[in-house]
């Protein structure tokens, strides 16, 4: 029986840097022919060459500063990555723009381009530039041609080429990449490639990956393996992971194996996953209090305590936005 308390969550993760010799092995599951693979057959073997080759050194850019992104390898130490909901699109294409006019045929800078214009919803143009930069040897790139390929933007639905685009990232040792791979193998067929997405998800959960953590531990509490889940969670938890606290926090409301019903500690949890901007954590925090108002609530007020169940509720309320 855990006893696990609460601690200080660390700051958010980043992604893993360096090569990881993953091979592939077996095409073929229940029924289905996966498609080729090699990265030669996306790439050819000219572009596949400068895969992972370092990009070159072109300093800092105001195109870096307002669109770069934490799934890329090429990102300029020291600059943070921003939020797709904060990029501020009338600045970042224009500067962007500049940027690939002054550097033609710099591969983050077309990705990062294209990341503008897919914010923009102009898909078809960073459709374009993602390829020209997947071809320059972008593992992110590779990831923006899964992305388009998975939700049909700027090219037609296509899942099998999704699945080509990230897993040759994957091969790479891209994490970020793992991650979106297992999730486009799960949803493809149902429970048809669901060992291959098993696979991947823990592949990028041996690396110590929050989120492939959290991913891989759903999967094993789908299966009903709730006390194989746990140590995973905690540990994707304890990096801060969203899910992750929101899933302790479960744990610890409803009780039972492997963790005691402690409901002040599973609010702790739930408070933590809303800080990291699970707003769903936070309509579960309101149930909890007002369930067990006696055991979580006691030092408050009562209109302290409902201040709290009304912030909670509106927390987590779906917000509109004209952005994807």
């Amino acid at each position: 029986m855990h006893t696990f308390a609460p601690k200080s969550i660390a700051s958010h993760w980043r992604l893993i840097a360096g090569l990881l010799p993953w091979l592939l092995t077996g095409c073929a599951s229940a029924g289905y022919q996966m498609p080729d693979l090699s990265l030669d057959s996306l790439l050819g073997s000219d572009q596949a060459a400068a895969r992972g080759q370092p990009v070159a050194d072109i300093g800092v850019t105001r195109c870096d500063q307002l669109t770069t992104h934490e799934d890329d390898w090429d990102r300029v130490n020291g600059v943070p990555p921003v939020d797709g909901e904060d990029i501020d699109i009338a600045a970042a294409i224009p500067a962007c723009e500049k940027a690939l006019a002054e550097h033609p045929g710099h591969r983050r800078l077309q990705a990062e381009l294209a990341r503008a214009y897919a914010e923009a919803f102009r898909y078809d143009e960073a459709f374009r530039l993602s390829g020209q930069a997947a071809e320059a040897g972008s593992l992110y790139a590779l990831i923006q041609q899964g992305h388009a390929y998975r939700y049909g933007r700027g090219t037609p639905k296509d899942i099998d080429k999704a699945v080509n685009a990230y897993q040759s990232a994957a091969k790479a040792g891209h994490i970020g990449a793992m991650n979106y791979l297992g999730s486009t193998l799960y949803q493809r067929d149902g429970w048809g490639d669901r060992s291959k997405a098993e696979s991947w998800y823990r592949k990028s959960a041996n690396t110590g990956n929050a989120t492939g953590m959290a991913n891989f531990a759903q999967l094993l509490l789908i299966d009903g393996k709730q006390e194989e889940a746990f140590p995973w969670f905690e540990r994707a938890a304890r990096q801060g992971n969203a899910f992750a606290l929101q899933q302790i926090g479960t744990y610890y409301a409803v009780g039972g194996e492997p963790a005691i019903k402690a409901p002040y500690t599973a609010l702790s949890y739930f408070e933590k996953a809303v800080e990291k901007g699970r707003p769903s954590a936070s309509v579960k925090a309101a149930k909890l209090f007002i369930q067990e108002a006696g055991d979580t609530s006691s030092r408050l007020s009562e209109s302290e305590r409902q201040a709290k169940v009304l912030y909670w509720i509106e927390y987590g309320m779906p917000k509109l936005s004209t952005r994807q």
